[in-house]
């Protein structure tokens, strides 16, 4: 079983695993996927994930993931110093979206094999800087685990993602096919970005 006690410090938010339990996680996924910006990029969310039950089957999948791969999404909250004496999992904190490190998301496919990130921020708390604070938390947590590179992939029109991608000194490489992001074995088009990639690498070195 996951230990939902456990999360990553940044200066102002927490890093955390998905925790089913937690109404919250489950009202926060809701939001996150309903908002106009996600549904920008998947229209079905709605009807995929309608309730507060649903988004809790799918934190219980994510959960797994996490416990099997060490990979998979993370909720974001934001930090507060009060109740620091009361169990990580116990306190009542302000979510405010997801980020997440994958690789190996499709079972029997073969994805790329260098870890990607990606990021989620419910609408109302854009324009503070929160995904990339985020996103260079979860990069940090994962060096120190001895992870040397990450790859981002976007839609060629998602132009705040892209922002991010360059604020943190990601390499753009065009729009690829890549199989296996996706949650299925489908090629699709994205657009390429890495970090941390060793002079004389290719992506073809990682499965891009």
């Amino acid at each position: 079983m996951a230990d939902f006690n456990f999360h990553i410090t940044t200066p102002r938010l927490y890093i955390s695993y998905c925790n089913p339990a937690n109404d919250d996680h489950c009202d926060s996924t809701i939001e996150l996927l309903h908002g106009a910006p996600s549904m920008r990029f998947n229209p079905d969310a709605k009807k995929e994930i309608p309730d507060r039950e649903a988004a809790r089957k799918m934190l219980e999948n994510m959960s797994k993931m996490m416990q099997e791969k060490g990979y998979g999404r993370y909720m974001v909250s934001l930090r507060s110093d009060e109740h620091a004496e009361i169990p990580f999992s116990e306190r009542k904190l302000e979510t405010i979206g997801v980020v997440s490190m994958q690789l190996g998301r499709v079972e029997g496919v073969q994805g790329p094999t260098i870890p990607d990130v990606g990021f989620s921020i419910i609408e109302r708390y854009h324009g503070k800087g929160y995904a990339s604070e985020a996103v260079e938390g979860l990069m940090k947590y994962y060096s120190e685990k001895g992870v040397r590179a990450f790859a981002g992939f976007t839609s060629d029109e998602n132009e705040s993602a892209k922002k991010l991608f360059r604020r943190l000194g990601y390499k753009n490489h065009g729009v690829r096919t890549v199989r296996g992001i996706r949650w299925s074995d489908v090629d699709i088009e994205v657009d390429i970005w890495t970090w941390g990639l060793e002079e004389g690498q290719k992506l073809e070195d990682f499965g891009l």
